[in-house]
């Protein structure tokens, strides 16, 4: 679907969802009607409808949970039904039985809940052949809602996507940038917990995208995109430690020159992974230098700081230091496993991948 197209149709109550549902029951009603005929009809629309979900992956689990309560539920109201008539005892054992074995299997509670309509429903039309017809219409209609959801996807998704964690590694680096000088009664870093949700919405994105038909011709970028994030939340989890580590030292050493030194190195061998990967920009800059220039200044000021320092101060500046290493390892391995994600970025992007490569890190979002 065109993206323009989209929002025209969204200002006048079009949504996507919208149209996924309303697709799905009307193909599923028309499949059933074609196949069987025009008995409970309504079951595969009513499927298609209840399982329909933002993503392919929440449609599929509803679904499966759906059917496994429906046929759990039709079991049991068949073995009741065959000897006692419709009444409060009838209903009150297999709400019992039904829900009692879908509990203690541990099932989910969508399965559960749908034991108990189906139960009831099938002990009311037990002589219809009811749970045959609403196992096989059910199966269609969720068929049907997962091929609906497979196919009309929100335009340029992928390009939405890699540009969610390509912000996400910039945003990083910035806040590595900012730890300089951070206190334990300091607030929290917004920075970082905005790169951690801007990486993990990016990762959760990626994941949904395989369960897509319109996308199975950039599977290949896709499998680079899904690598180079994951190696960027480990990042993400170093900074972490580097931030509450920083938070323990004593205020001399957190906001030192040669501190913001090393911070700011470290930083820019994050920015610069990550516009080499997600980005176009054209980079000047090796990653392999600016790594090695960064482990250098780890080194350089650490040994000079063990022969200035006492050894508690030498103890958390350590764990500083190992952090920072590990990033800077994280950062080769990324390198070393790099699948370029080509797909064009926004001019804003673009630009500001740029103030990085010519100036080092952008100030502050």
């Amino acid at each position: 679907m065109n993206e323009g197209l989209q929002d025209r149709l969204e200002k006048y109550g079009f949504s996507l969802y919208m149209i996924r549902i309303t697709l799905a029951a009307s193909l599923s009603w028309v499949a059933v009607h074609s196949i069987y005929g025009s008995q409970y009809l309504y079951f595969a629309p009513l499927a298609a409808i209840l399982i329909t979900q933002a993503s392919v992956k929440a449609s599929l689990e509803k679904g499966i949970y759906r059917l496994i309560g429906i046929i759990l539920g039709g079991i049991v109201s068949l073995i009741v039904g065959q000897f006692f008539d419709v009444g409060g005892l009838s209903i009150l054992l297999i709400l019992l039985i039904g829900i009692g074995i879908a509990t203690a299997c541990k099932m989910n509670i969508q399965a559960v809940s749908q034991v108990g309509v189906t139960s009831v429903l099938a002990l009311t039309f037990y002589q219809n052949d009811y749970v045959l017809w609403r196992i096989g219409e059910t199966f269609i209609g969720v068929l049907i809602a997962l091929a609906i959801n497979m196919i009309i996807v929100p335009p340029n998704r992928f390009v939405k996507v890699k540009a969610l964690a390509f912000e996400g590694s910039l945003l990083l680096a910035d806040a590595l940038k900012d730890l300089v000088g951070v206190r334990r009664d300091s607030p929290k870093d917004n920075l970082l917990e905005e790169a951690g949700k801007l990486l993990s919405n990016s990762s959760r994105e990626q994941k949904e995208m395989f369960y897509t038909l319109t996308h199975y011709q950039c599977r290949g970028e896709l499998k680079g995109l899904i690598q180079a994030t994951s190696h960027l939340k480990s990042i993400h989890s170093y900074v972490k430690e580097i931030a509450d580590d920083i938070r323990l030292l004593p205020a001399h050493h957190a906001s030192s020159d040669w501190m913001k030194d090393v911070l700011e190195s470290t930083a820019d061998c994050i920015a610069l992974y990550g516009t080499r990967t997600l980005s176009d920009a054209e980079c000047q800059r090796s990653l392999a230098d600016c790594i090695e220039r960064a482990r250098d200044l780890q080194l350089a000021s650490f040994s000079e700081l063990q022969g200035n320092c006492s050894l508690s101060s030498i103890r958390d500046l350590g764990a500083v230091f190992s952090h920072l290493n590990r990033v800077l390892e994280e950062v080769e391995r990324a390198k070393s496993a790099t699948y370029v994600v080509a797909t064009r970025p926004s001019t804003a992007e673009v630009a500001r991948a740029l103030r990085f490569i010519k100036k080092g890190l952008s100030q502050k979002l």
